[in-house]
Parts: C-alpha cells; structure tokens; sequence
C-alpha cells in the first residue's frame, strides 16, 4: 500500500536550527520540500528568506571543508590497519587535528613516496637477478679469460638470432662469442663475451641493431657474473629490509592516528550536512521554518522527540495538503505480511503517483491464480516445493531470493488446485497410473470451454481495472475522464453479454438490445473521451482478448507433458523410459516456470494496470545519517 503522508511545518528560534537538523536527520522520517513555503501576509521586514549563515557560520564552514579535505588525503595514503576507535568529543580536538593532519600527510607523503620509489627499485632488481641468473650457467661454455667483457641481451626471436650473430661477428672479427638461453616467460636472452677493447664497437653494434642490453650501475660492470649476483642479490635484501621498516612506520602511525581521523570525518560530514541541510530552511530575523513531508503515523511521535530536544522552543503543525500540491507529495510503499515479496515485481515498474495504487497487492492477488491457471499440474506444484524450501531456508527474509521462493510457494499453491480442477498429474500420466480425473474439465480436450474460461478471466481483470480507474479519476475530480472509462466499462460489459446471447441464445437477453444500447453509448464516450475513444474501446477489447493466452501456453504445457509420457514408454525399457520422460518433464517445468510468469506479469503491467494506474510519483528520500 502506498503510506500516508502528512505535509508538516516546523518553526523555532534561530538558535535551535541545527540542534533541530540534527534530530531530522538523526531520526530519517523526514524530506524537506522548500518549494512548499507560502510567505503569507507578514510585513516585509519579517517576511521569511532563505537561512543565509552569519559570518561565524560561514568562517567555520570553510574551516570544516578545508579539514575535511586534508583529513581525506591522509586517510587515503595510510593503510589499513586494526585499532580502537577512542571515545573522543569532536569539536574541542577540530583545532588540535587542525596542526596535526598538515604534520602528519607532510611526513606520509614523503614516506609514500620514497617507499613507492624502493618498491620500484626492489622490482627492478629482481627482475634483474631473475635475467643474471639464467646466463649464470651459459658462463661454463665461455672462454675463460679475466680480460673479457660481458652482455646480457635480450633477442626478438630465434630468426633473429643468426642474423645477430653473423654481424656480431663481422663487426669484431670474430672476437665474441654468443650463448642463449630463454625466461621462464618464454623471452630469449643472450650471454655475449668479448675482450674489452672491443666492447664499445660491439655495444654500437648492439645499439644499431636495437637490441636491448642489461645495463648495470659503474660500480657493478667491471665485476664477474658470480659477482654482479652476489652484489644485486645484496643490494635486494638492504632495499627490502629499508622497505619494511618504512611500512612498519606507516602502520604504526595508521594504528596510533587512524580511527581519530575516521571519526573525525564522520563528525565534519555529519556537520556539514547539517550546513547543507540548512539550505531548505527559511527565516526571519529571530525564527526558522522547515516545511516538507513524512508519514503521518509518525507526525506526533516527531512532535515530541522535537519538544524535547528543544525544551519545547520548536514545535511541529500538521498542515492539510492542497489539491495543486497532491502531484508533489513523495511515495513510498509499505506491504504488511503476504504481499511484501510481491514487490520485487512492483519495483520493475516507476514509482506510482501519491493519488494512484501500489500495485503490490494486485500482482500478489492476481499473479498466483493466473500462473496457476497455466501450469496447472499436481506433479510440477509438488517439484516446486523443492525450490521454494530451498530459497527461503537458505536466505534471510527481506533477500531477493527468499521473496521470490516466498512468490513461488504461493505459485506452487495455486498450481496443485488448478491442477486437481484439470485434473493433471505430469500430463496424463495421473489418469493411467491412479485413476485421476479433472474436477471440472480436461484443458488437453476441451480447448473451447478453456478459451471461454480464460476469456472470462481477462474480462473480469480488465473490467476490475477500469473500475479503479473510474474511481481513481473520480478522487481526483477529473470527472470527464471517469464518465469516459465508465461508458467504456458499460459498453464492453454490453458486449460481452451480446456475445453470451449469440452462443447460448436466452429468453431473458436479446442481441439486438444489447447492442442498441452499445450504439447509444457511442455519443456519450466520444463526447467524454474524444474522437479516439472509440479506438480505445477496440484495443481495450484487444486487451481482453489477449487473455486467451492463458489458454495457449497451458495447452502447449500440457501437450509437451503428455509426449513425455509417449516418448517414455516407447523407449521399452523401465530405466530408458523414466529418463527420456524425466529430462522432458524437467525441460516443461523450466518453460512452465518462466512462461506463466512472463506472460502474468505482461497481462498486469500492460493489460490491467494500464487501465488505473498513473505513474510518475516521487520517490520519499528522507534526511538521514550515513550508516557508521
């Protein structure tokens, strides 16, 4: 059901503005509404403008934002780390944090930095060791000779290879020597060895051929291989133990200082939502106003938490809401007990207006019996019960999944009785094994009284709907609008029993009266409804006639069932057959689950709700804190 709202005005002195926000917002029952302020007859010197802060409250709104800006750079560079949070009064300490976040987010970003720097450095090595220590065995195939010099090169690809070692060797006369070997990621490196006057011409080489080679520090490339490892392996192990001291430093200042300043920008966004906050209120010189909306259940309730709070210098008046302001009160749907899981329906749909229905309690009245309708089957209701245990034993209440096993178990419900009506038991397989028959009629044979029987289902829904409409309209003194659906109503009900008078001719109803009656109210709806009502007329007929489908998917559910049974026992044998049978009964059930629930919810959303219900309502968003 859509929750009743009240329109309130709250007035106090100035002084109590905030101490009031704060209540507003500390409660979440609340949503400010500015445009519904009327002045009135005051003098113009006491006529209400919006709250401007005074010059402190300004000062220390700026103080607020620059410290909540600081405070959120801090907490963005330090890491996360377990502590208390202390029980601090956050106004005296704003100026003490004040001198402290500048000293501290000086020394983290400095710390930040430098340890970005090593971990840079650290990775680099590593991948540095990672490459020595691939060429380390290609040194035993090497000349040994101290005055040799050594290159670790990476090369594109095997082809390339040759060519590189052919002009390798041209350009030193055949004094380098050229070992490979590849990564562990598949990259192919190179150990070349030359003697040291011929190092630059070979490096030249190397850069004219834009191979890349491994560089080295000055103070590592006159060592051996052996001992460049050893000193990169020396050099990682320092850069790592500077690295975690640096951390530790971090986490220890994030352990001392990081709740404070989490609590502390909890109390600034709370303040200065109080600032904000402040926008919708006007005043006087001495005095405030707050006008907006909330549920008026707890209209006296918030009277006197405010008269507390204020020691009754604030008072709450509960206004009556004028007919222009009907379009702006907000929404919000409330569904007691059975309906609630039905709104994970209701939700697909836009919010409805103040004045029109929550359509929750429609689908969860209606959904039920026409997915029941299609799938009708005592053997599919009882499979159902598997599902629907599951979802709401595995899920907590209020979870999507445990409202929609909630929706299921009604489906399943309504399946089982609709099932004893046809008398079904997976297909026909009732009929042979327990002797079952239908209660009313066999939908697999009788397809005409099943096109009546879904006919009259759609009449009655559609007619339902445009009841509501002509009430709707009529709470609304839209008048015209309501005579227009009320002769659309009649006339179609005049039709329908026209069409009664056809098939079964009865001494009581005359076909030609009937539809004498329709030609008379023809005049009317097109003078109420305008030139296209009579279009309107037919595609609300169409709209009914769509309802046959709860006979076309039934049938199809039904046949589908029954060639499972055929199938199954042709195959000749026991366990062949209940397989065959069981996968295409599980295939009809999967279709007999989402079919019926497709095409229900088409029938309400486009259907039946098109007929009464007007969407397009504001969404009730009331002042609230932010969780902690």
């Amino acid at each position: 059901m859509i929750v009743r709202m009240a329109k309130v005005e709250i007035l106090g002195p100035k002084d109590n503005l905030f101490t009031v926000l704060d209540l507003l917002r500390g409660r979440g029952v609340f949503q400010p509404d500015p445009e519904l302020f009327i002045a009135g007859d005051l003098a113009a010197d006491e006529e209400p403008q919006t709250l401007i802060l005074n010059q402190d409250e300004v000062r220390e709104r700026r103080f607020f934002e620059e410290l909540r800006s600081r405070i959120l750079q801090l907490l963005e560079l330090l890491p996360d780390a377990p502590a208390t949070s202390p029980a601090l009064q956050p106004l005296p300490v704003m100026e003490l944090l004040d001198e402290l976040v500048d000293q501290h987010l000086t020394r983290v970003r400095a710390d930040s930095e430098a340890l970005a720097a090593i971990r840079e450095e650290i990775e680099q090595l590593k991948h540095d060791l990672l490459f020595w220590r691939m060429l380390e065995p290609l040194l035993a195939g090497m000349p040994q000779d101290s005055n040799l010099e050594l290159l670790g090169v990476t090369i594109r690809d095997q082809r390339h290879l040759a060519e590189l070692e052919r002009l390798l060797q041209s350009k030193t006369s055949g004094r380098c020597h050229i070992s490979t070997t590849r990564m562990s990621d598949g990259t192919l490196i190179g150990l070349v060895a030359t003697d040291r006057q011929m190092a630059a011409t070979l490096r030249q080489a190397l850069t004219d051929e834009r191979v890349p080679e491994m560089r080295l520090s000055e103070d590592l490339s006159h060592l051996s291989l052996p001992q460049r490892i050893t000193a990169l392996q020396l050099r990682l192990e320092e850069l790592q133990a500077e690295s975690g001291k640096m951390a530790q430093s971090l986490v220890d200042l994030s352990r001392q200082w990081l709740a404070i300043y989490r609590q502390a920008l909890g109390w600034l966004d709370d303040r200065l939502s109080l600032y904000r906050a402040s926008a919708a209120a006007y005043a006087t010189r001495q005095c405030f106003v707050i006008q907006g909306w909330m549920a008026a259940a707890g209209v006296e309730e918030l009277r006197k938490a405010l008269a507390e709070a204020t020691e009754g210098r604030a008072v709450l008046e509960q206004q009556a809401i004028l007919e222009e302001e009907l379009d702006r009160v907000p929404v919000t749907l409330r569904n007691p007990g059975y309906f609630a899981p039905f709104e994970i329906f209701s939700r697909l749909l836009p919010l409805p207006r103040y004045t029109s229905f929550d359509p929750t309690p429609f689908i969860g009245l209606f959904l039920p019996v026409l997915f029941g309708m299609i799938l009708g089957d005592i053997g599919y209701g009882l499979l159902l019960v598997g599902p629907v245990l599951f979802l709401t034993k595995r899920f907590p209440p209020g979870h999507f999944a445990s409202d929609l096993g909630k929706v299921l178990g009604v489906a399943a419900l309504y399946t089982l009785l609709f099932g004893l009506v046809y008398g079904e038991l997976f297909g026909d397989l009732g009929e042979h094994w327990f002797n079952l028959h239908p209660l009313w009629f066999d939908r697999g044979k009788a397809v005409l009284p099943m096109i009546i029987f879904a006919l009259s289902v759609g009449v009655a829904h559609v007619l339902l709907g445009m009841l509501l409409g002509c009430w709707s309209d009529m709470r609304r003194h839209h008048r015209r609008e309501a005579l227009s659906k009320f002769c659309m109503l009649l006339a179609i009900l005049l039709l329908v029993l026209a069409l009664i008078s056809w098939l079964k001719p009865q001494p009581w109803l005359a076909v030609r009266p009937l539809l004498a009656a329709v030609g008379i109210l023809l005049p009317v709806l097109i003078a109420a409804g305008g030139l296209l009502a009579p279009l309107e007329l037919l595609k609300t007929l169409g709209n009914i006639v769509s309802y046959v489908r709860i006979m076309a998917i039934g049938l199809s559910s039904v046949l589908l069932a029954v060639v499972a049974n055929r199938l199954g026992g042709m195959t000749g044998d026991i366990v062949l057959g209940i397989l065959v049978a069981g996968l295409l009964h599980a295939f009809n059930l999967l279709l007999g689950v989402f079919a019926p629930t497709v095409h229900s919810l088409r029938l309400h959303y486009v259907e039946f709700f098109s007929k009464f219900l007007d969407l397009g309502g504001r969404l009730f968003e009331p002042w609230q804190k932010k969780p902690s």
